[in-house]
């Protein structure tokens, strides 16, 4: 589900966001035939969803003929399960109007799914009856629902098995996922029966499980496309009357939406360029990929350039608003006129921490429910030890390999240090030093004051004593 900003400042984006907005419209509304690919662009916070939400709604997609697909890394637990976000969320159940309700629209796709759930099963079973140890039987069970292992374009490497993203704690299974790996590509469930030479094994592997068991990819972005050329396109054919049902009457191209794709990289990347985009763009109906992200789309895989740098718009970098933009939207939502210029500095004009502190001026104090709002939609991306890393790092001033040093074991400090400079929502970016940024690490240390007293009074006593030992 498309995510607006928080609690929703009521402000007219095509005057804050003047350039941006039309871009995006532009591109969408101009677009007839094969595929456009538009990136969106910006740290954390800065407005990619509301903006991508806004235009569409400005345009009333469905009434302009377009089909709207969305996904997103709203769920955590499904993040790292391929099939949840395809079968469940892209190509889910019900599509909304003009499309009717009593209608599965996508019998192809959920066809794929379902196999390769039964296939995941299988594997499960079969790792219980060899007796798998637990870690290893989760690990192998995360790859194989990644869809990691059923594609040759993956390579057997840790840094592709992203076990974090899988919604696996890092500390209990990044020491097997290699053995997890070994596991799953020894399993009899997924060979297909009997041996035959590969070009005759081609020819007649038909079957959608042998399918599923050599190209996953593949044979959903197949089931995807077939599904939705009977939505878009009218084949003048008599195959065509056997699909009438699933035909949607003045729908003829088609918006796919990928939020938050730094979070479903390492699940729906190599699906998307190597599998979906090719099929899409030789589609019989046009197409627009919209994916919004933290990161430029050539910069998360080279893939993008490689191979689909012929669909690229012009990406859409999004950068917190000016000062003058701010001040009015603090202006329309009363903050005084003495406040504004504070709250600007504390904010740095992110539109996720200015409509924070909009609320809060709103209510009498700063309440312990909005502190735990304002530390769920920081950290909403974030897994259990990026959560734990994120809040150590707000009780120092500084955040370097030394004063990690004061709060982390020293197996950690290199990977926290990595981990922050790469995480552009919370990092300030016009310190000449890396640091959290100040309005985000105020209200972290006033919520862990409020949640964990001992914890908070412990943290603060060894982050403001540079001489003492670090942690062991």
């Amino acid at each position: 589900m498309m995510q607006s900003m928080p609690d929703d400042i009521e402000t007219d984006i095509d005057t804050s966001r003047p350039s941006e907005a039309t871009r995006l419209r532009s591109i969408i509304t101009s677009h007839s035939h094969g595929l456009a690919i538009c990136g969106v662009s910006g740290p954390g916070g800065i407005g990619k969803s509301y903006l991508i939400d806004h235009v569409l709604s400005s345009i009333d997609p469905a009434k302009s003929g377009w089909l709207t697909l969305h996904t997103d890394a709203s769920h955590a637990q499904l993040r790292g399960d391929f099939f949840a976000l395809v079968d469940g969320q892209m190509a889910r159940r019900s599509i909304g109007p003009p499309a009717d309700p009593g209608v599965d629209y996508f019998p192809q796709t959920r066809r794929v799914a379902a196999a390769h759930r039964a296939l995941v099963t299988r594997v499960s079973n079969e790792l219980e009856r060899d007796g798998a140890p637990e870690d290893v039987k989760r690990a192998a069970v995360a790859i194989l629902k990644a869809g990691h292992l059923l594609n040759k374009v993956i390579p057997k490497t840790r840094e592709v098995v992203d076990v974090a993203k899988m919604n696996l704690d890092p500390g209990e299974v990044a020491d097997v996922v290699d053995e997890g790996w070994e596991t799953v590509n020894a399993l009899k469930a997924l060979r297909d029966a009997g041996w035959m030479p590969d070009p005759l094994r081609d020819r007649l592997s038909t079957t959608l499980m042998s399918r599923v068991k050599r190209d996953l990819y593949g044979v959903t972005a197949d089931a995807l496309i077939s599904d939705l050329s009977s939505i878009l396109y009218d084949e003048p054919t008599k195959k065509s009357d056997k699909k009438a049902k699933y035909r949607i009457p003045r729908l003829k191209r088609l918006i796919i939406v990928i939020d938050d794709y730094e979070a479903l990289e390492t699940t729906l990347g190599d699906f998307l360029i190597s599998s979906l985009i090719p099929r899409l763009a030789e589609a019989p109906f046009a197409t627009v990929l919209i994916i919004g992200g933290r990161d430029d789309l050539e910069d998360t895989n080279p893939g993008w350039s490689q191979h689909c740098s012929r669909y690229l718009a012009e990406p859409i970098r999004l950068r917190p608003f000016d000062v003058e933009t701010a001040v009015a939207l603090m202006a329309a939502e009363g903050i005084p006129e003495s406040r504004q210029a504070v709250i600007y500095e504390l904010t740095q004009g992110v539109p996720f921490l200015l409509s924070l502190v909009i609320e809060e001026a709103g209510t009498e104090g700063t309440s312990a429910l909005f502190l735990k709002r304002f530390f769920d939609r920081t950290t909403r991306w974030m897994g259990r030890e990026e959560i734990d890393w994120f809040v150590r790092t707000c009780y120092l001033d500084e955040v370097n390999e030394d004063t990690l040093r004061y709060v982390f074991p020293e197996q950690d400090v290199g990977d926290v240090q990595d981990w922050f400079e790469s995480e552009s929502s919370i990092r300030d970016p016009s310190a000449p030093v890396f640091r959290v940024r100040p309005l985000i690490r105020e209200k972290v240390l006033s919520y862990q004051e409020v949640r964990s007293p001992r914890q908070h009074q412990e943290l603060l006593s060894s982050s403001r004593r540079p001489g003492q030992t670090p942690t062991s």
